[in-house]
């Protein structure tokens, strides 16, 4: 009987799971059809501004740990308020909120248990969106809820509703700055292939990934050509908590680390220089500095490469494009752009746009060389 209750709820887990990516699949206009009943568009609308209750109850899901509590197997909202010191009856209410995400399933004694889609907030779990969840509730809900303030004025959202830029007010709490870079890494870590199938290194002597967090992707690039040196380049406080992922590839002893910041210099002697999903951040001013720094630090024949996804020309040809660009606009006062805009931005900077390559990821490598004359 166990056995079928728990068939069961992994099931309905199955089912809210797809009912959720079918979710994430309109919010994006991905297959969207066009809704032309009144009644049904009003339902529609409906379902989207009920949002922010899943993003509220994932996020104290994750930031209570239930899904670690509940690792070991279904417990009681008593047993669980006593081991969080929380107050019972509000734990169970908020409990029972998140069986209808699919997050918990729900014992016919009235205990609770994790389920498959749950599992993804462990902490411990490869690939953890715990601590997405908890930057969501903390810093981004909050800079998305300034966007009204960011369209009247064409200011920093995030800058507006927490009083600082998001890099300070992460210095500030190291927790959060740790699960940002983290989850960094793992979507570097995910576009590594990506990247690697698109572009060949093997010319390069010394590859630098400036602004490159914990080196996931410098570590893939080193492993795969056994000849190149490496040097991993970011500010302090985000080296400081970086995992190895140049020890875990092997490749430490060709890494070399080193910290400052890419608005002030840049170390020299490198083939290459990567910038992925840095440019973005900035306004285009600062992204001139940026480029100007690896234009001085490069070697005399070196190439840069520029890793974003790139803004359409219309908002239908890629709706992620759009939304990224939203967040920046929210959170870090950057921007996404077009080709032609980087184009611009290279030349003023004494770059070449050389050519472009599109990844299967979505991303397009940007390649630039050093301008004649």
């Amino acid at each position: 009987m166990r056995t079928a209750r728990h068939i069961i709820a992994y099931l309905r887990a199955r089912v809210s799971f797809l009912r959720a990516i079918a979710r994430f699949i309109a919010r994006r206009g991905i297959a969207r059809l066009p809704i032309t009943d009144l009644r049904t568009g009003r339902r529609v609308l409906r379902n989207l501004l009920d949002g922010y209750r899943n993003t509220a109850l994932l996020y104290a899901a994750a930031k209570l740990g239930i899904a670690d509590l509940l690792a070991g197997g279904p417990q009681s909202s008593a047993d669980l308020a006593r081991s969080l010191g929380a107050h019972a009856p509000s734990l169970h209410r908020v409990l029972r909120g998140l069986v209808t995400l699919g997050v918990c399933y729900e014992e016919r004694d009235g205990r609770f248990g994790l389920t498959p889609l749950g599992t993804w907030l462990r902490d411990e779990m490869p690939g953890s969106l715990r601590g997405l969840a908890i930057l969501c509730g903390e810093e981004w809900v909050g800079a998305w809820g300034g966007l009204v303030h960011s369209a009247m004025t064409g200011e920093t959202a995030f800058n507006h509703v927490f009083g600082m830029s998001q890099w300070e007010h992460r210095k500030q709490h190291p927790e959060l700055n740790k699960y940002f870079n983290a989850w960094l890494s793992r979507s570097t870590a995910g576009a590594t292939g990506a990247i690697l199938g698109a572009y060949d290194f093997s010319s390069f002597r010394t590859i630098a990934d400036i602004g490159g967090g914990h080196g996931a992707l410098l570590a893939a690039i080193l492993k795969a050509h056994p000849s190149a040196a490496g040097i991993l380049f970011d500010q302090p406080n985000v080296l400081a908590s970086a995992p190895s992922y140049p020890g875990a590839a092997g490749v430490a002893a060709r890494c070399q680390v080193v910290a400052g910041s890419f608005f002030d210099r840049i170390p020299e002697g490198a083939d290459v220089h990567i910038l992925k999903n840095v440019l973005h951040d900035w306004d285009d001013e600062q992204v001139l500095t940026i480029l100007t720094n690896c234009h001085r630090a490069l070697k005399e024949q070196g190439t840069l490469l520029v890793v974003e996804r790139l803004m359409p020309l219309r908002a239908k040809h890629d709706p992620n494009a759009i939304l990224v660009d939203l967040h920046m606009l929210a959170v870090t006062g950057g921007r996404q752009r077009s080709e032609a805009e980087y184009r611009t931005l290279f030349a003023a900077s004494g770059f070449r746009l050389a050519r472009v390559i599109p990844t299967w990821w979505g991303f397009s490598i940007i390649e630039g060389v050093r301008a004649e004359g």
